[in-house]
């Protein structure tokens, strides 16, 4: 009995261990300098968080190894360019996964628990593939937000410690936040 409990023990530690060593494709922060039409890069993880790309940005990223450009900008929210296709035509990967539900004409915005997990488990799959992602917006503060969320809703995070990673990822915004925190309010 003892020597099963042990094992049971070991094994639950073992696995604390190794899921805190893999959060650090989400949250260990990296330099880039910012390219492209970009004013800022925040990099954490295998992750790049940013605004809306424009074409010359899409194919620096290529030239950059990054394999994955997930848009969590609604579904009715326009680009001037049919962004899917030109990432596509570099050979990259595309996903749109709002973050909000609804549309770009809602007054109340609420973030959608279905996205997030659609994005922790695509985070999570480019990962384990040894993928970099590129996911945006229109301004980068809906794709700083998304880390947090995951992180709190997957990986356990506090409110606290969720909204910080969000802020080292480039969430500024007074609204986003807001629907943020409410999001996390929510989780408990």
């Amino acid at each position: 009995m003892f020597k099963k409990l042990l094992f049971a023990l070991t094994a639950m530690m073992a696995a604390n261990i190794a899921s805190a060593q893999n959060l650090d494709h989400l949250t260990e922060e990296k330099q880039m300098e910012p390219f492209g039409n970009m004013k800022k890069a925040s990099y954490v993880g295998n992750v790049l968080y940013g605004g809306q790309p424009d074409e010359e940005t899409i194919k620096m990223l290529k030239e950059k190894g990054f394999n994955i450009i997930i848009s969590v900008k609604y579904d009715d929210e326009k680009v001037a360019f049919d962004q899917q296709q030109v990432v596509e035509e570099n050979g990259m990967s595309f996903a749109r996964i709002p973050y909000f539900k609804g549309s770009i004409n809602d007054k109340v915005r609420n973030v959608d628990d279905d996205g997030i997990a659609e994005l922790s488990k695509m985070l999570s799959d480019a990962t384990k593939s040894g993928q970099k992602v590129f996911m945006h917006c229109q301004s980068g503060q809906r794709a700083a937000a998304a880390l947090g969320s995951v992180l709190a809703r997957d990986y356990g995070y506090s409110k606290e410690q969720a909204m910080d990673i969000a802020a080292k990822a480039g969430l500024t915004s007074k609204n986003t936040g807001a629907a943020f925190e409410r999001y996390l309010d929510q989780l408990k």
